[in-house]
């Protein structure tokens, strides 16, 4: 049984170290979701830094990023462009930009699950833009939106395209070492006006739970829930 004091000591520790563990996650994308060997510092339960995968001919993988608003302010909330070069990104580029050809390179994308974005990646596909496509997207996948993505892959026969489909549970900025911002905007008004609709405010309390789930997942925690039972 863990006490409260223990629990609260294990949740700042993890705290403390989520900025190494989201940026390990982003990292890990860059490096085309590849499982690498673990280190002694993960084993004794340290967070290891990573290092690009590489070619045949020792230099890493060249690939194009494509992300959303959101996946944009994710990445450089803890990237600069020198550390995307470092993991073999040429260009990144917004999703909903004119975009030209560059068939022969394969593309990340870091995007939110929605009708738009996974339209856009169908639409990139079609065109043959890249020659083969990771997607992350960055909060677990409602099932309508994953169910309307392999609809419209098998409709445009594009299946071949695609090497990954993840969900990476990382709809959250990381600001500093022990601070993190779900980035929702107005939702402090959402929920505490009165002139808010119950459907927006019923979206922001899932946006905020989902965003906590996140964090949670991207530092390998296990939630628990303590409470005092009123007592009659």
């Amino acid at each position: 049984m863990y006490s409260p004091a223990s629990l609260a000591c294990t949740s700042l520790f993890y705290l403390a170290n989520l900025y190494l563990f989201f940026l390990a996650s982003i990292e890990k994308i860059l490096n085309l979701n590849h499982e690498q060997a673990k280190h002694e510092s993960e084993i004794n339960g340290l967070v290891p830094s990573s290092t690009p995968i590489l070619n045949d001919e020792g230099e890493p993988i060249w690939k194009v990023l494509v992300f959303d608003n959101l996946g944009r302010d994710v990445i450089s909330s803890v990237l600069r462009v020198q550390d995307l070069r470092n993991f073999g990104v040429t260009i990144h580029l917004n999703l909903l930009s004119s975009r030209h050809p560059i068939p022969d390179v394969p593309v990340v994308y870091f995007v939110e699950p929605t009708a738009e974005n996974i339209t856009a990646i169908s639409n990139d596909l079609t065109n043959n833009l890249y020659d083969i496509a990771y997607v992350n997207f960055l909060s677990s996948v409602p099932r309508t939106i994953l169910e309307d993505f392999a609809a419209l892959t098998a409709q445009n026969n594009t299946s071949e395209k695609i090497a990954q489909v993840y969900d990476q549970y990382l709809n959250f900025v990381v600001s500093e070492p022990d601070l993190f911002s779900l980035g929702l905007k107005d939702v402090y008004y959402t929920l505490n006006s009165a002139q808010a609709a119950d459907s927006a405010i019923e979206q922001a309390i899932d946006k905020v739970v989902g965003g906590l789930f996140s964090v949670a997942v991207t530092m390998g925690m296990t939630l628990f829930s303590l409470y005092q039972p009123q007592r009659c």
